[in-house]
């Protein structure tokens, strides 16, 4: 498996095959964001299209990323949203997703994920992410 980098000049034609690994990651519980956010981001630059290659080369999965400045001066990579198959080998993709971060200044990577990720991800802390629906009168 390995990440391949959209350039913004291909992602017309990569985008039609990401969007649905997206979509799904988007109708997650705890994605604050929707697949025309991703759009919208990645078009204008602000985020960055990946493309999960399997063996073959063929795409397994996307993802969106993010580079984010923080208040302390320092810099994050956020992780929007990613999906595909074989994620139980996702960890190798972490990896190479840090490798990244790191290159581009980021002293941490960060997103949002279900319970189970913390089973193939020993090395990240979990925070709490609380969520309530509230009734609206």
């Amino acid at each position: 498996m390995r990440l391949h980098p959209v350039d913004h000049a291909d992602l017309a034609s990569a985008w039609p095959l990401a969007e649905p690994w997206l979509a799904r990651a988007c109708a997650r519980p705890g994605c604050d964001l929707s697949i025309e956010d991703l759009h919208r981001l990645v078009g204008a630059e602000a985020a960055l299209l990946v493309m999960i290659l399997g063996e073959d080369g063929a795409p397994i999965g996307a993802g969106v990323t993010q580079v984010r400045e923080l208040a302390d001066g320092g810099r994050s990579c956020c992780v929007l949203a990613t999906g595909g198959n074989d994620v139980r080998r996702w960890r190798e993709i972490m990896a190479q997703i840090e490798a990244g971060a790191a290159r581009n200044g980021c002293e941490r990577v960060e997103f949002v994920g279900r319970v189970g990720w913390a089973a193939l991800l020993p090395d990240y802390q979990v925070d709490a992410y609380y969520s309530k629906q509230l009734q609206v009168a």
